[in-house]
């Protein structure tokens, strides 16, 4: 019987395998296949491509794929994150301490407010000609796509950029400066020099040409490497310290700097709420011009420094100060004041800071503003 029912089973779809034959060569079966085709393609690619986004996916997804017990379950590498030498803060490892540049940024009237100042880790300030001041800005994780207005060099801000050994971008400088710079092997990012490789000016109606020149610290890191000079920082960093909480905090404090006219004189008001000083210049917030945000800093450093006349031999004026030695220094951060000294073996040692028991100092990490100035300058607290 089992035979028979196979038998019949066999002759049946014979008979269906001949009727579809004779029904394939007719026009309505040969559009029928046809049409049996592409939804059959269709279907196929459609689930070809569900199976790749939502099943193929999951299986590469590390959170949501399942690994057996005793399977090693590979990861996609994390670049991570590491303290700076600089400020002490926590930045990916690939930019956290790459080689530190400084730029010379002026700080006449006609330059305000300046761009970029505001990626900058560190920043000395401290007076040119006459009353006029001008910032070194330092460089290192962060990227500033415009910097400036860029000015020229001079010879005090050479010995800090050599603390760092840092790259240096400037526009030009007095006969003394420009003079030192191949002498003491300062690594030179000269405007005069690269030109539009890594500078443009802006043209401003009623702005003289030299508050006009700017930079982009991608370019000039590009042309440093192209030059073959050393990528990473190697250079000795401060000490890092907790903050203090909440309530160790003071509610307010000021320290005003007056380098000379009101127009430069410096004012920091203390922030309890993030423990940061906030920068005021002439009497009013000083901003970055870009973003409109103002200027802080974590770390105040008030350091004095013995400066006298000291024109060049083509009569441009300007002053020479001693950046090595010691002298006396005050300490601003945490919203407090300590009276110290600092420190310097030479031109290419950092620059150390000392308590009053002589204690190194340690700093907080974030942004550090030096305040270079004579002795006997006016400092006021309240």
């Amino acid at each position: 019987m089992e035979n028979e029912k196979k038998s019949i089973w066999k002759k049946n779809l014979g008979e269906i395998w001949s009727d579809f034959k004779e029904y394939a060569k007719t026009p309505q079966g040969k559009k029928t296949i046809v049409i049996f085709s592409i939804f059959l393609i269709f279907f196929i690619v459609l689930g070809i491509i569900v199976y790749e986004r939502y099943f193929a996916k999951e299986k590469q997804n590390p959170e949501t794929s399942t690994v057996l017990p005793g399977v090693k379950e590979e990861k996609k590498e994390e670049i991570k994150k590491i303290a700076s030498y600089l400020d002490g803060q926590m930045y990916l490892e690939n930019v956290a301490n790459r080689h530190p540049l400084g730029i010379m940024i002026e700080n006449h009237p006609d330059a305000r407010p300046q761009i970029g100042l505001d990626k900058a880790k560190i920043i000395y300030e401290a007076v040119t000609e006459g009353g006029i001041t001008r910032f070194m800005a330092l460089y290192g994780p962060d990227n500033a796509p415009k910097v400036g207005p860029v000015r020229s060099a001079r010879t005090y801000y050479l010995d800090w950029c050599l603390e760092y050994d840092c790259f240096y971008a400037h526009v030009g400088g007095n006969l003394d400066a420009l003079d030192l710079i191949p002498q003491i092997k300062i690594k030179d990012l000269d405007q005069f020099r690269y030109g539009s490789e890594a500078y443009w000016r802006e043209p401003e109606k009623g702005k003289a040409t030299e508050h006009t020149m700017y930079t982009d610290t991608e370019k000039l890191w590009a042309i440093s490497q192209t030059n073959e000079w050393d990528m990473k920082s190697q250079f000795e960093s401060f000490e890092f310290k907790k903050e203090p909480p909440m309530d160790q905090r003071p509610e307010t404090q000021s320290i005003g700097v007056n380098f000379s006219t009101s127009t430069y004189n410096v004012t920091w008001k203390y922030a309890k709420d993030k423990n940061i000083y906030e920068r005021y210049m002439a009497g009013v917030p000083h901003k970055d011009r870009e973003t409109g945000e103002i200027l802080t800093a974590k770390n105040i450093i008030i350091q004095e420094v013995n400066r006298w006349y000291a024109p060049t031999e083509i009569n441009e004026e300007g002053w020479a100060m001693k950046t090595t030695g010691e002298g006396k220094a005050k300490i601003v951060l945490d919203g407090k004041l300590t009276e110290g000294t600092w420190k310097k073996a030479d031109r290419k040692a950092r620059t150390e800071f000392y308590d009053s028991e002589g204690n190194k100092i340690k700093f907080n990490s974030g942004v550090f503003w030096y305040e270079i100035v004579p002795p006997g300058t006016l400092i006021q607290e309240s």
